[in-house]
């Protein structure tokens, strides 16, 4: 009797103590996190089974999400607020049908000290441009981690191209290809960097996306010693101009500039660029036209009469390319902003001081240190 009874005790306790599930449930977000980034989505994910419930509130209301085909992993289907306290429940069901037991967890998400958006970029949405032409990300205040934000960006382009980022500023970042783009080229920016902390607690509110397109391949050469300014278009020569650069004492510096505006007329002032002011010898003050700007020191293509006599044979400006109206005429009307204009034999070299569009007088291999990502030796 005693026995029976004892093996009776232990059927009668092994046939009701139910069998553990084998299957868990996990969350991308750690139970109580606090001030939690809102840029990436809450992923709750099945282990060993198949995920059966799911419930998710953003201070008190529901969260929607997708379950994968899988039936292992659940997303939220948008971005998370900021500044709110997410409850989380959870179950899943192992292949013998045993259910576990529920995941139970809580975050709160941060609030931003302040908010940073892209202000704009350049080239803009929609524009077409030449085969020279950078990209600029303006944001609209200083970034202090430069590397959380530039993980989030991206330059997409139709021809694979190879590029990198490089900050010119805390507020700006620029990209530019290796060498020049191909014409034709479809090129999307994103910016991905709603809830990316940009330091200091700083946390951009909002992605940003821009597309534009490389236009036809053309390029031009200005040639110092042979006062010559000559076109080409997809490699072959299609124009040579005469022209007058700039004379010893105020060369046109040497190096790829890139169109960077157009004007019918402008007026200028030698003492804008720090020429010689009024008073002196070389001053100047005067509307000329057919204007093709090559770089932000006061650097022009441009018509003027006046130094007609000199183009083909001397240089006689103060920095700029001078055409005859008709050439002058013609080249602005032909010139795509972003065409490089390649300036030879000058005694200056452009710097990266001399305008917005300055990346192609760094070197590539010093191009490339500028992202925040570059590995350091």
């Amino acid at each position: 009797m005693v026995v029976v009874s004892l093996i009776a005790a232990v059927v009668t306790s092994c046939s009701t103590q139910p069998e553990e599930s084998a299957a868990s449930v996990s969350s991308s977000i750690p139970n109580a996190a606090q001030n939690q980034a809102p840029g990436d989505p809450l992923v709750l994910t099945a282990q060993k089974g198949q995920l059966t419930s799911v419930s998710v509130t953003a201070n008190g209301k529901p969260v929607a999400g997708t379950l994968d085909p899988s039936g292992t992993k659940w997303s939220t289907n948008g971005p998370l607020d900021f500044g709110a306290k997410y409850q989380v429940q959870a179950k899943a069901r192992d292949g013998k049908g045993r259910t576990t037991e529920p995941l139970n967890s809580s975050f709160k998400t941060a609030v931003p000290t302040e908010t940073l958006a892209v202000e704009r970029t350049w080239p803009a949405e929609g524009q077409t441009v030449g085969v020279a032409m950078p990209i600029s990300i303006y944001f609209d205040k200083p970034v202090q981690d430069r590397a959380a934000v530039e993980r989030n960006l991206s330059v997409e382009a139709s021809v694979p191209t190879e590029g990198s980022f490089h900050w010119m500023s805390d507020e700006r970042v620029n990209w530019r290809p290796k060498e020049f783009w191909k014409a034709g080229t479809d090129v999307t920016v994103k910016a991905d960097l709603y809830g990316v902390d940009a330091g200091g607690g700083v946390m951009a509110d909002r992605n940003f996306q821009t597309h534009f397109k490389i236009g036809r391949d053309q390029r031009s050469v200005g040639d110092v010693n042979a006062h010559t300014l000559t076109v080409y278009q997809d490699g072959k020569e299609i124009r040579t101009m005469p022209a007058s650069f700039g004379r010893p004492v105020y060369p046109t510096q040497y190096g790829i500039h890139v169109a960077s505006e157009k004007a019918e007329s402008v007026r200028m002032r030698s003492d804008s660029w720090g020429g010689p002011a009024r008073g002196q010898a070389g001053f100047y003050d005067e509307v000329l036209h057919n204007n093709v700007r090559i770089s932000n020191n006061g650097e022009y293509i441009h018509s003027n009469p006046d130094t007609v006599g000199a183009q083909g044979s001397s240089n006689v400006s103060h920095g700029c390319v001078n055409l005859s109206t008709a050439n002058g005429n013609w080249f602005m009307n032909f010139t795509q902003i972003g065409d490089p204009v390649d300036i030879r034999g000058s005694s200056r070299p452009l710097t990266p001081a001399d305008g917005d569009i300055s990346d192609w007088t760094i070197p590539w291999e010093e191009y490339v240190k500028g992202s925040a990502l570059h590995e350091k030796p």
